[in-house]
């Protein structure tokens, strides 16, 4: 029973410091968020924040909008968009993390600002460019990708798609989700240091009438 009451102060807890994040993300920006803004809204003390975070880059990491994000990349598989002929249809979950970001862009155009701390940038394009060269290593476990230094692949995976995503909320979301996502699968799919070194597609009349 002790245990029971424990996990529904936790939870509420949670809540409460999560939403507080997206209140001040919503109202104020990103400028204004730090641990005494957010336990002031919360209505907790600093003690309670840090018993659940370890920091404020922690507690972004794991709300449920960037858990969210983080799960639909998680199933790109490259081989498939590698060999995806048809010129003119995005990866199926660029195209739902596009349209998840811009159905949440309070939240995330908060984080994709130009004036969020230099930290949080470096974090978001690690856990960005660790989701696909994760893919990339599942895909091709023995490519030329699996024999360099991973963090310096994660670095230039991340900072690619982190660049293209902050211009998109920079230019105000100009483009539809659909075709700034049709952009990074070109992007992707032509990439020299990507393509050269992922097994050549068959250029089949079957996989050229029927696009993945």
């Amino acid at each position: 029973m002790i245990t029971e009451k424990t996990d529904l102060r936790v939870i509420r807890s949670r809540k409460l410091i999560e939403q507080a994040l997206l209140d001040i993300l919503s109202k104020k920006g990103i400028k204004e968020l730090n641990v005494k803004a957010l336990t002031q809204v919360a209505g907790i003390n600093r003690g309670t924040f840090y018993l659940h975070y370890k920091d404020i880059f922690d507690l972004i990491e794991q709300t449920a909008l960037m858990r969210g994000l983080l799960d639909i990349f998680k199933p790109i598989q490259l081989n498939e968009l590698m060999q995806q002929t048809y010129e003119e249809s995005p990866y199926p979950s660029i195209t739902e993390a596009f349209e998840y970001m811009n159905h949440h862009s309070y939240f995330f155009k908060a984080l994709f600002h130009s004036s969020a701390p230099t930290e949080l940038r470096d974090r978001l394009q690690f856990l960005v460019g660790t989701r696909l060269y994760e893919n990339l290593k599942e895909d091709h476990p023995r490519s030329y990708w699996s024999v360099q230094p991973a963090s310096y692949v994660i670095a230039y995976l991340g900072s690619a798609q982190f660049g293209l995503i902050q211009h998109w909320f920079m230019m105000d979301r100009s483009l539809p989700p659909a075709e700034i996502a049709l952009l990074l699968t070109r992007f992707i799919r032509t990439t020299p240091c990507i393509s050269h070194h992922l097994p050549a597609v068959e250029q089949t009349s079957e996989n050229l009438t029927h696009p993945i």
